[in-house]
């Protein structure tokens, strides 16, 4: 009886650690997508992102951006580079949302107006840029569509 009681306890113990682990895996997917939300939020709201992706959209449009602008746009990007190398958002989702703008600056001689693509304090706005230029959304399967 005594080793019956024990092992019920021992499959208690064990359900309720990978109970654990499971709610664990819910609380990441929900802290990932809670971060995903609000950096859709800055770059939906901050004033010189959206001046920048203005200028982007339509180059024969009289816009002027300042360097100031240019910079914090490359530095929201740069941001998103890291949480994607550091697992905290994912690649996929965040080249989806965030990529099409790093896209179109890569070459666009308006953007780099003012500014010295060479210079090395840009060079994980290339990285990322980089990464985009390889992304392919069409290829995202339905089965694979953008999970948190």
């Amino acid at each position: 009886m005594n080793n019956f009681i024990e092992a019920i306890g021992g499959l208690i113990g064990i359900l309720a650690f990978v109970k654990g682990i499971l709610e664990f895996v819910d609380l990441n997917r929900i802290r990932r997508y809670e971060k995903f939300h609000e950096m859709s939020k800055r770059f939906d709201e901050n004033e010189s992102i959206q001046k920048v992706c203005d200028l982007l959209q339509d180059s024969a449009s009289s816009i002027s951006v300042t360097k100031q602008e240019k910079e914090v746009f490359i530095c929201f990007l740069e941001e998103i580079y890291f949480m994607i190398m550091s697992g905290i958002m994912k690649k996929e989702i965040a080249l989806y949302t965030f990529g099409y703008y790093a896209r179109e600056a890569m070459h666009n001689q308006r953007f780099w107006h003012d500014l010295d693509s060479g210079e090395e304090y840009y060079t994980v706005f290339h990285k990322f840029c980089r990464m985009v230029s390889l992304f392919e959304p069409s290829k995202l399967g339905v089965k694979e569509t953008l999970k948190y």
